[in-house]
């Protein structure tokens, strides 16, 4: 066997040889001679130390070997194609990778939505996404780690970062029906508040630790996922607030209630989503798409349904 020597010709006569049925049929395909196409898997044959057809019927039927060989051409050509997409998107300016960092708050929905869109622009480009909050997704913009931020639960921005305003979000304080401020008439007050645990996000970067943002409780119990932070208030470990998209559902349900107090109304209150990006970073076709379309953003529902995948 000399591997070394196979060529990605080879491969393809390979492939285009089972799946056409025939030698003949493969050279028309392919517009060469028939004895040319037969030479080709001869040697790959010879090289592999294989036989991949056998040609004692009518037709040439994939072997055993052939059949568990077809799969790995396939996959090497894939490669290869996809290598010279890539190649040719570069060599005209495109990005070959898109890195982001999103605030936990940002709607899935609507990011969701945009990554797709995204996706049949530039088929070629690979996304790299973080999901966080606070000052990291900031902070990865800043250090390189991330082209692009969309900022939310940080209430201020980075002066050394250009921004472009989103649509807000909406947030509400909530707690479960079982909860001892879900007992309360009217408002609740700072006493109350400061009594009862408040579940909190927890800040996993250095630009905004040992800070608390809108912390209301001497008691909080932190942590870095939204979804653990939705599911430990619906068990009444706590109150906190909660972006509407996110809860809305629970509130019609009756599962979480939205409570009223001197920071908060039953209705919630708005959150300044904003998008950054560092002012030296050359910006390539992926990253103008990116910016041109988040700032045409005029609400954070998605602009399309998903089709399902028949």
């Amino acid at each position: 066997m000399n591997i070394e020597r196979l060529s990605l010709d080879q491969l393809r006569v390979f492939v285009q040889v089972a799946d056409s049925g025939s030698f003949l049929a493969a050279a028309r395909k392919l517009a060469r001679a028939q004895s040319a196409v037969s030479y080709a898997i001869a040697t790959l044959e010879d090289q592999l130390g294989v036989l991949l057809f056998d040609r004692s019927g009518y037709r040439p039927q994939l072997t055993r070997p052939g059949m568990a060989l077809l799969a790995d051409a396939r996959q090497v050509l894939d490669h290869v194609d996809s290598l010279q997409v890539r190649a040719n998107s570069y060599a005209r300016g495109q990005e070959l990778e898109m890195s982001l960092a999103v605030d936990v708050f940002f709607p899935t929905d609507c990011l969701v939505d945009l990554l797709r869109r995204f996706r049949d622009t530039f088929p070629a480009v690979t996304v790299r996404l973080e999901v966080e909050a606070l000052g990291a997704v900031a902070e990865r913009v800043i250090d390189g780690r991330s082209m692009l931020g969309i900022l939310g639960t940080l209430p201020t921005t980075p002066p050394n970062l250009l921004r472009i305003t989103l649509p807000s979000v909406q947030l509400v304080a909530v707690v479960a029906p079982g909860h001892p401020l879900a007992q309360v008439k009217g408002r609740v007050t700072e006493k109350m508040l400061r009594q009862q645990t408040q579940l909190v996000l927890s800040d996993r970067s250095e630009l905004t630790a040992r800070q608390d943002f809108s912390v209301h409780s001497r008691l909080t119990w932190r942590m870095s996922d939204l979804g653990t932070k939705h599911a430990l208030l619906r068990a009444g470990m706590g109150w906190g607030n909660m972006p509407l998209h996110v809860v809305k559902d629970d509130l019609a349900a009756g599962r979480l209630i939205s409570i009223s107090t001197v920071h908060h109304s039953p209705q919630g209150e708005e959150l300044p989503i904003q998008c950054v990006y560092k002012p030296d970073h050359p910006a390539g076709p992926a990253l103008s798409w990116w910016l041109d379309s988040l700032a045409g953003l005029k609400s954070l529902e998605p602009l399309a349904e998903v089709q399902p995948v028949p």
